[in-house]
């Protein structure tokens, strides 16, 4: 007895459907938080802003000296610098950690489109921090893309930061 099965190796038109359709559903999904004019830029400026507010804070607390965060909004730059004003430097930002805590938004191709506004510590755009890691002064800055901006806020006397959306972008 011999039995002769032939097998066919294809996709029947259900098959194909069902992935069409699926690629339609994550397509209308995906392709709305691609466009969305620079969120996701600014929300990763964000964090950096508040990290590096953070790490001035804690340098001021370990080194027992003033440390300042330098807000340019002109230049769209801002740097952390020691009592004296001199930029400092850490050697993970890269070359030998030669005054090199400058963070420019127009030359990182991670922060396109993103630009510091609106500075606001006391009288000034510098925020500093005394030896015991309390700021001199609270205040806000702005992050800003052309259809989203953040408030980014260091509370007086704590240094607590908070960040959150403008409305109205």
């Amino acid at each position: 007895m011999t039995s002769s099965l032939t097998t066919r190796s294809a996709f029947t038109l259900v098959e194909v459907l069902v992935v069409v359709i699926i690629l339609a559903i994550a397509g209308v999904i995906v392709v709305p938080y691609m466009l969305r004019g620079g969120q996701m830029e600014l929300q990763a400026a964000s964090r950096m802003v508040i990290a590096d507010i953070m790490y001035a804070q804690n340098e001021a607390v370990a080194r027992q000296a003033v440390r300042r965060v330098v807000f340019d909004p002109d230049e769209n730059t801002y740097r952390i610098t020691d009592a004296e004003g001199a930029t400092i430097g850490v050697t993970w930002k890269g070359g030998s950690g030669s005054e090199n805590y400058v963070v420019d938004f127009d030359d990182d191709s991670r922060f396109q489109g993103v630009r510091l506004d609106n500075a606001a510590f006391g009288t000034t755009t510098t925020l500093a921090f005394d030896d015991l890691g309390s700021p001199v002064n609270g205040g806000t800055l702005e992050l800003a893309t052309t259809s989203f901006r953040y408030r980014v806020t260091v509370a007086d006397f704590t240094g607590q930061v908070t960040v959150e959306p403008v409305p109205g972008g």
